[in-house]
């Protein structure tokens, strides 16, 4: 649901750039708008249905390639109450401890996450 809002912004404001204006300047969209280009192969979408396309498969490239780079997060139970998720991937190595190992394990994945979106 987010890629759809974050797609009808992205197609809405550059529908509304004056003639001339290279998207790719636009002063907070034009980093979006260049990696978008690029992963297309050159085009930009045209449609919100098409902007919505390409933002969910640049965002699953991400992780995708982030996955292939870093591997998947790891975990480890410590005793009968204590685990610790982590791994080695953007930013550095990170480590958190939760009470059961799907909770580590589910920290450790959102950082991954985040990380790979925020820092690839």
């Amino acid at each position: 649901m987010i890629v759809s809002h974050l797609a009808r912004m992205i197609h809405r404001t550059l529908q509304n750039l004056p003639p001339g204006i290279n998207p790719e300047e636009h002063p907070v969209l034009g980093p979006v708008v260049t990696q978008v280009r690029l992963h297309l192969g050159g085009r930009l979408p045209q449609t919100e249905d098409e902007w919505e396309e390409a933002l969910a498969r640049l965002l699953a490239e991400i992780v995708v390639a982030g996955w292939d780079r870093y591997r998947a997060p790891g975990v480890a139970q410590l005793d009968e109450h204590r685990a610790v998720g982590s791994f080695n991937g953007p930013g550095g190595l990170y480590t958190v401890e939760a009470s059961s190992r799907r909770e580590a394990y589910m920290e450790a994945r959102r950082e991954w996450v985040y990380r790979l979106l925020t820092q690839g």
